[in-house]
């Protein structure tokens, strides 16, 4: 039964920092498909065509950039209820362990990235990192 637990909260930050970084690749494609949108328009533009027929670059792209956006606000929504969850625990700990916590699962930075933000080696990150996730299992159970 422990171990559920453990495996539980575990699943909970990794489900947090896996949400983060897929809201934020679809973020940058719908900014991609924004940028190719405003490109499409403006070359069609310059050449003063009409299009006639299936092929609508522009609704398609505009399709796109709304389905990426209802996906966005579904999984913000969700994402939402396990931050609030798992940021009632992090409040819990100790505060050398919380940064650690929020910086890898809530901004969905790798270890290098926080070493670096820190000022401290990867080796000595990875071991804060590993009690900081130590203590917010124990805090979950």
């Amino acid at each position: 039964m422990k171990y559920d637990k453990e495996d539980e909260a575990l699943k909970l930050l990794r489900g947090i920092r896996s949400m983060t970084h897929l809201i934020n690749e679809l973020q940058e494609q719908v900014t991609r498909l924004y940028t190719s949108l405003t490109s499409t328009t403006i070359r069609l533009k310059e050449l003063d065509v009409q299009t006639s027929g299936d092929d609508d670059p522009l609704g398609n792209k505009m399709s796109d950039i709304v389905e990426y956006q209802y996906q966005i606000v579904e999984y913000q929504r969700q994402l939402s209820a396990k931050r609030k969850l798992a940021l009632d625990i992090v409040k819990t700990m100790e505060l050398k362990y919380q940064p650690y916590i929020l910086t890898r699962y809530f901004n969905d930075k790798t270890i290098e990235q926080i070493a670096e933000e820190q000022d401290k080696s990867y080796r000595w990150t990875w071991e804060m990192l590993h009690e900081a996730e130590e203590e917010f299992i124990e805090k979950y159970i």
